[in-house]
């Protein structure tokens, strides 16, 4: 069992399935899945919810209760209606919280110590937020062109993945030789050994004419969206961002 101190700075993957009509499988899905990517699991607190069955027996659910950061990386991945209910949830939670330790002050003295300290959490609040707006712009350039990727079943060519990068196709093929992705073979460019069973390239046959007039075909390397999700996951551990990301 993940160690997380349950307390109101979590929230349950029941409470999220609840506000945004998922599933809490399909919650529980999005999480394991964040999990085999490698994010830290002391955001997600695995935790058991036990029914009583009678005689004797009982049933264990799971669920996971997440930190305010597991939220944000959950909602990262939900589209921006989700996204909001989510972050809208967590700051009536903090409104909350701030309630609760609400104290009367009894002379003009401590008056005065309890205006500054609210004045300073206003400080930190907005820091926060402004952090938090500035993640969400992050998240949303990252959402914005992997959703450009998914929604699309056809192959692309090079030149179109280069356009997003701003290169041509030229400068492009010469960064993926130089990170050993390919290589070139007969004037085609061919993916290295490692790479070519992912079903990231697709061949399409193009006939061309000839200053000659001779007709001939030619192979175009072509990659599909399973590929093109590739270069962009291996192009971002080289710092190297699509455009719509550098804005």
């Amino acid at each position: 069992m993940n160690e997380l101190v349950i307390s109101k700075n979590t929230m349950s993957s029941l409470e999220i399935a609840r506000m945004t009509g998922k599933q809490h499988a399909h919650v529980m899905r999005d999480i394991r899945s964040l999990l085999e990517q490698g994010v830290h699991e002391s955001n997600f607190g695995l935790m058991f919810k036990i029914t009583k069955l009678g005689n004797g027996a009982e049933r264990k659910d799971p669920y996971y209760e997440l930190t305010k950061k597991g939220c944000l990386i959950l909602a990262s991945g939900y589209d921006a209606r989700l996204r909001e209910i989510i972050i809208t949830r967590w700051e009536e939670l903090e409104i909350e919280k701030r309630s609760a330790g609400y104290v009367m002050p009894h002379s003009f003295g401590e008056a005065l110590m309890l205006a500054a300290r609210q004045q300073l959490q206003i400080e930190e609040q907005q820091k926060q937020i402004s952090s938090m707006s500035a993640a969400i712009i992050e998240m949303k350039k990252k959402s914005d062109y992997l959703e450009i990727i998914l929604s699309s079943k056809e192959t692309v060519t090079t030149t179109q993945i280069a356009q997003d990068y701003g290169m041509s196709a030229k400068q492009f093929n010469k960064l993926l030789a130089s990170m050993k992705i390919q290589h070139k073979v007969n004037k085609q460019w061919i993916l290295y050994a490692p790479y070519i069973s992912k079903g990231y390239v697709h061949s399409r046959s193009v006939s061309i004419t000839h200053s000659d007039g001779r007709i001939d075909t030619v192979l175009n390397t072509e990659w599909t969206q399973r590929g093109r999700l590739f270069l962009y996951e291996r192009l971002k551990k080289e710092d190297i961002l699509p455009l719509i990301e550098c804005k």
